[in-house]
Formats: C-alpha cells, structure tokens, sequence
C-alpha cells in the first residue's frame, strides 16, 4: 500500500473510531448513535477504497470491494439523514410512510446490489494496474440516491437552523458545514465525475472524510462546549 493509500486508510479509521468514542460518550442518545452509524460506514468506505486502490486481485475487486463500496456509500447517507432528523432535536414525527420509505429505498438498493442486479463498474487489471468502466444507468441510480438523501438530510438541518438559536444553532450550523461539506466533495469527485468515467480524482473522495472528522465531531462532540443532544 503507497503513502497516498495509507493516508486514505488513517482518515477512514480515524472516523471510525470518532464516531465509537461518540457514541460511547453518549450511548443513551439517539444522535449519538446515528452519528456513529454514519462514521462507521462513511469510514467503512474510506477504508474499503484504500484497499481497492492497492489490492490487485480481480477476485476481490470484484466480489469485495465494488459491492463494499456501493453499500457503505448507500448506508452513510442514509445515516446522514436519520442524524439530521435526531439532531439536535426531533422537529416532527413523520407519518409511517414516509419513514418506511426512507428505510425501504436504501434497503432494496442493497438487496439489488447484493444480487448483482446493480453493479457499479466493470473491473479489469492490466500489468498491475486497476481499470474500472462505469455501469452508467446502474451509478446513476446510487447517484441519484446518494445526492437526493444528502439533500433531504441537508434540508432537515437548514429548516431546524433558521428556527433555532444559541447554542443549538451553532451546533446546527457546524453539523451542516461539517458533513454538507463531507458529503458534496466527495460526491463530486467519487460520483459525479465517476459518472463521466473520470477516476483521476477517486482518492480525494476518500480525503475530504477528515472535514467531517475535523469540524463535526471536534466543534460538536469533542469540543468542550455547554451542548445539549438529545
């Protein structure tokens, strides 16, 4: 594994292990554990992405590691939205379907992707080196997932932000920069330009985790800071 690699694995790990030293400091709180849940498969992404930029065996290309990646990427930002909908207050319950809905698209995402009915590239390895070919009707439907979430997630923070103040309004703001900001650059370079077949720049998808690392879980949770989450 080279230094760029290496670095892609240290941020992927380093939120994951945020997101456990959260969630054990504020076990009883639902935030607390969709924040984890989110760090553990945003993280969990990073991770995988390390390990399929260095491991040339088409097997576990294959079988590993594109399936890894398209699942850990549909559950983070489904755990991106039920934080935003816990954080850091309920706003409203919303009615049985539109939450069975919200659980049910991620799931049967994943079923299809399991199955094989949705894969995201074709992977080839040529004198060591990994050549990927997106599937593009298959990526667009996890693309169109992925961005429609993050938005949903982003508006349930932006709604809460202008009827909020003092300290629940700074949280607010922080938890929007903090992973809006994670989730749209890696977004644009790990789908958006994925979806051109442009891989050049993949590997920063896997970077841009440490703002999530950095500004939300230091400025929100870590921080010593008189905070309320509920």
């Amino acid at each position: 594994m080279d230094t760029k690699n290496l670095f892609i694995l240290i941020i992927g790990l380093l939120n994951i292990f945020l997101g456990l030293v959260v969630y054990l400091k504020h076990h009883k709180q639902p935030v607390s554990f969709w924040f984890f849940v989110m760090c553990l498969f945003g993280g969990g992404w990073g991770v995988v992405k390390a390990f399929q930029l260095s491991v040339m065996d088409i097997f576990w290309q294959d079988h590993v590691f594109v399936i890894l990646v398209y699942i850990f990427g549909i559950l983070a930002a489904f755990a991106y939205v039920m934080l935003c909908y816990h954080f850091p207050y309920k706003d409203k319950i919303y009615s049985k379907p539109l939450t069975f809905f919200i659980y049910f698209v991620p799931l049967v995402l994943i079923v299809l992707g399991l199955l094989g009915i949705i894969k995201i590239h074709e992977n080839s390895i040529i004198d060591n080196i990994l050549y990927r070919e997106i599937r593009f009707t298959d990526f667009l439907v996890f693309g169109i997932y992925f961005f429609v979430y993050v938005f949903l997630g982003a508006g349930l923070l932006y709604k809460k932000y202008l009827s909020a103040d003092g300290v629940h309004r700074i949280q607010i703001k922080y938890l929007l920069i903090g992973t809006l900001g994670t989730f749209l650059t890696t977004g644009y370079v790990s789908i958006f330009l994925l979806l051109l077949n442009n891989f050049k720049y993949d590997w920063l998808g896997a970077i841009f985790l440490f703002i999530n690392f950095s500004i939300t879980g230091y400025l929100i949770f870590i921080r010593p800071l008189n905070i309320s989450i509920k």
